[in-house]
């Protein structure tokens, strides 16, 4: 029986993320609509100047600028009209002195123009003769080209995270596909001779997978691809089989259960049975989560949660996710919200406790109220806004005092 070596959450921590790099992600092209929240695997630069034109932002006329610097109600400039410019067209006559041409707002202005009147600054007198009310300033209410991009600006970095609005101006520069890297590949394999599939029908003493479908849906959050989803029994041959597939399959491989100390518990000996095997940590100083094992095979990185859903959560959130996070070249981070607390709460002395939490809003200000719930419950998941982590160093904590809850899912107002 392997008896817990057990490092604090710090320590934990730097193991963990010091073998980032063991994850070698290879580029891969996707078209412009598949690129959402992909991490961009090479550094993209505008081809063309955007906008490509002169564009007027505002509905209105074109004018020279100095033509009506001295426009008002009482004493307003007057200026010929000339044919209008429209909309997806090219603005082909120049604007002569003493004219004015109508420019709808995003159409092109034309040659001679420096300055766009808004329409309501202006009255038709008759179909020749426009009254001009208000001045404006050279380059006031224009857009000039190369504005917004110059051509062979970077439009997006290698490494960034690909948001809807890179999208859109990617379109715009009209780049259809890109090269990013590969989503990790991962493999959730949940252990216990009690555990079965969500379309089984339970026994007396069964339960059905709720780790695997929680831990797969946190995987594709951050950015990964489960590519093999398993139940395993309580087996060590049978654990030793999936965790060779598993670690032949994918890029990280992460099991709930059978991280303990128990006679049945086989994740340590089973990292160990294999000849590129290394247990680098087994036991972390927190509350849950204590039994974790964290290992290799074949340089890929196996993470033995806890069978507790929410312990198994935790544990993903403060350790896995960070792992993942910095794999695809990002800063490990996540959304805090400062909150008041609404009751005392008490912590375990000498651990990171974690404490699920609820969030509402009242008069302006954030409340975060504890969710006492056992580990196994996994109603405490579907309840929680977020979690607050009580350090080591503290005791608890009071009603009332200020604390940050990490989320766990989007929060509403």
């Amino acid at each position: 029986m392997n008896i817990f070596s057990v490092k604090s959450l710090h320590d934990a921590k730097s193991i963990i993320l010091s073998e980032h790099n063991t994850i070698a992600l290879q580029p891969e092209s996707v078209h412009l609509l598949e690129s959402h929240g992909r991490i961009a695997a090479e550094t993209l630069y505008s081809p063309v100047d955007i906008p490509a034109f002169n564009r007027s932002t505002v509905d209105g006329y074109a004018v020279k600028s100095r033509e009506v610097m001295g426009a008002s109600e009482s004493v307003p400039s007057i200026l010929t009209l000339n044919k209008e410019v429209m909309m997806g067209e090219n603005a082909a006559s120049p604007l002569k002195s003493g004219e004015a041409i109508y420019v709808p707002t995003g159409g092109m202005l034309p040659e001679g123009a420096d300055g766009m009147v808004m329409i309501e600054h202006t009255e038709i007198l008759d179909e020749q003769t426009l009254l001009i009310k208000k001045p404006v300033a050279y380059g006031e209410n224009i857009t000039y080209r190369g504005d917004d991009l110059k051509e062979n600006d970077a439009i997006l970095k290698t490494g960034e995270k690909i948001s809807a609005y890179d999208m859109g101006v990617l379109a715009g520069v009209g780049i259809g596909w890109i090269k990013v890297f590969e989503k990790i590949k991962v493999a959730v394999l949940s252990t216990g001779d009690e555990i079965i599939d969500y379309d089984q029908e339970p026994k007396t003493g069964q339960i059905r997978d709720i780790n695997g479908y929680t831990l797969s849906g946190a995987s594709i959050a951050c950015g990964g691809q489960v590519v093999y989803k398993a139940l395993i029994k309580d087996d060590f041959e049978a654990l030793r089989g999936a965790l060779d597939h598993a670690v032949h399959t994918a890029d990280i491989v992460i099991l709930s259960g059978g991280s303990s100390v128990g006679t049945r518990d086989f994740t340590y000996a089973a990292i160990e049975s294999f000849e590129s095997g290394e247990i680098l940590l087994h036991g972390i100083s927190v509350k849950p989560g204590k039994p974790t094992i964290v290992g290799k095979i074949d340089g890929k990185m196996v993470f033995g949660l806890p069978g507790h859903p929410a312990a198994s959560a935790i544990i993903f959130e403060i350790l896995v996710k960070p792992y993942i996070e910095m794999c695809q070249m990002k800063a490990p981070g996540a959304i805090k919200i400062d909150a008041k607390l609404t009751t005392n709460l008490h912590a375990a002395p000498g651990k990171d406790t974690f404490v699920m939490a609820t969030l509402h809003r009242e008069n302006g200000i954030n409340y975060a109220t504890p969710i006492h719930g056992k580990s196994g419950l996994m109603t405490v998941l579907t309840k929680a806004a977020g979690y607050i982590q009580i350090t080591s160093e503290q005791e608890g904590l009071y009603k009332d005092q200020d604390v940050e809850v990490t989320l766990l899912r989007e929060v509403t107002r």
